[in-house]
């Protein structure tokens, strides 16, 4: 997924990862701000996941807000910090 994040050429995005980011149960989960909104996405577990996620980020980063593409609309989730994480849970 590292090689994929610099493979995008990303430069305005900061890309960490961790043990846990968000709900635990959920991973792995991604956060993205822009134009000043959360967007959470969870159980990203697949590269090609991942390059469909930096595709709308890029989009997104560059054009302004785009809806989520939708191989990754049922990932997405809004969560405030704290608790046992979104509900329902997705299948992997």
């Amino acid at each position: 997924m590292r090689r994929a994040f610099r493979e995008a050429r990303l430069d305005g995005l900061r890309l960490a990862f961790t043990d846990c980011l968000g709900p635990c149960s959920e991973a792995n989960v991604i956060f993205l701000y822009s134009h000043g909104r959360p967007f959470w996405l969870r159980r990203i577990n697949t590269v090609e996941q991942f390059e469909t996620f930096l595709g709308w980020a890029s989009e997104t980063a560059s054009g302004g807000p785009t809806p989520l593409p939708p191989t990754l609309a049922p990932h997405a989730f809004a969560w405030t910090g704290g608790g046992p994480g979104p509900v329902p849970p997705i299948a992997d």
